[in-house]
């Protein structure tokens, strides 16, 4: 049976990347074009029974060029470092700043395209 805390920690997680993801498809320069997943959870309890540790493997991705990248975040780790993840990956890791004509004059609705993972950033 899962645990209170699991399930709190849990639905903490889903409503900060619902957040996430909203926000990045509607900004007005991206248009949804990165997003973040859980792939998976684990729960740690503590020895003496007072909680546990959720700890989330999260991908974000790019739709256009593929890539992606993850990382394990705990439910107290959240909110401010997810969001600071996220910023990293888009302008360092996905180099989408090099030709910033291109960014601007993208307008693709990302919301129908399938995302193909092609290239994993470490």
């Amino acid at each position: 049976m899962r645990d209170k805390m699991q399930k709190k920690a849990q639905s903490k997680i889903n409503k900060n990347m619902r957040a996430l993801n909203k926000n990045l498809k509607e900004d007005t320069l991206w248009r949804g074009r990165f997003y973040v997943r859980q792939i998976s959870a684990r729960w740690n309890k503590f020895d003496d029974g007072s909680g546990g540790l959720l700890e989330a493997w999260v991908e974000i991705r790019d739709l256009k060029t593929g890539m992606y990248k993850g990382f394990w975040m705990d439910n107290y780790d959240l909110g401010w470092n997810l969001w600071t993840n996220v910023n990293d990956f888009i302008v360092e890791d996905s180099h989408v700043w090099d030709d910033i004509s291109e960014v601007a004059q993208d307008k693709t609705n990302w919301d129908k395209v399938k995302w193909i993972p092609k290239k994993k950033i470490y």
